[in-house]
Order: C-alpha cells, then structure tokens, then sequence
C-alpha cells in the first residue's frame, strides 16, 4: 500500500489555488464536467495534493462531524478491494473507526474511509476501473 493522495479541505478555494500555484504547484480541476470548480489536484510531483472545498469534501465524506477546513484526508491506494477490505478491518482492530464503508465511486474506484485513534481520516481506494 502506498500514500496516493493527501486531501486539504480549505475554507477559500481560489485563494488555495493561488497560494499552491505561487509555490509552483501546477493543478488541474478534479473533474472535467463541472462548471464551477469545487476541486483542484497537483498534476505531477511526488505526492498528489487535491484542494476541496467545503461542499465537495461533505460529498465525498458526509459523516460526522464533517471534514471542515484545516482538516485533512490521507489516501492509500492499494491492490484489490479484498486489501482494502483487510486494511479496514485492521484499522478498526487496532482501535480506529470505519467512516465510510468501501463502495463504487464516480472516478472509478472503491473508496472507503477510516479515522485513526485521534480521529485523523485515510482513505483507502482499491486500483481504478480498467476504461
């Protein structure tokens, strides 16, 4: 399993934007139908970064309390969904909390989410649909 992604919820986006960009951060929008961006990703680099706003981080996590900004998601990418299955069982065995059980995401993955012991989130996604 590997880090795959690190999620910021941020309060203003296009200042998020603006500030990622002036450190040379390039980004592109999550996703390509929207309209109105609700989400930008690092495109490159080590480590993706995926800037959210308010309203798409409570799509995509509506537990509660919900995600806000200053918060952050750390997502793994793992294998099958059979790991991640594992990943989450273990995760609550060693004393975390499934949010989210896995299920069908619209960019092709399962997704499900765990919190750790002092409540920080991580998403676990299983590799994405073949196209």
């Amino acid at each position: 399993m590997k880090i795959t992604e690190i999620n910021l919820v941020v309060e203003d986006l296009a200042r998020s934007h603006a500030f990622y960009a002036a450190l040379g951060c390039t980004l592109r929008q999550v996703s390509e139908s929207s309209e109105e961006t609700s989400a930008w990703l690092t495109a490159g680099g080590p480590i993706p970064v995926s800037l959210h706003s308010r309203e798409f981080a409570a799509w995509w996590d509506a537990s509660a309390p919900p995600v806000a900004p200053g918060s952050a998601t750390i997502d793994l990418t793992v294998d099958s969904a059979e790991e991640a299955e594992a990943v989450l069982a273990k995760a609550e065995q060693a004393g975390g909390r499934v949010i989210a059980a896995a299920r069908p995401m619209p960019w092709g993955q399962q997704y499900a989410i765990f919190a750790d012991p002092d409540g920080y989130r991580w998403g676990i996604k299983s590799p994405p649909r073949p196209s």
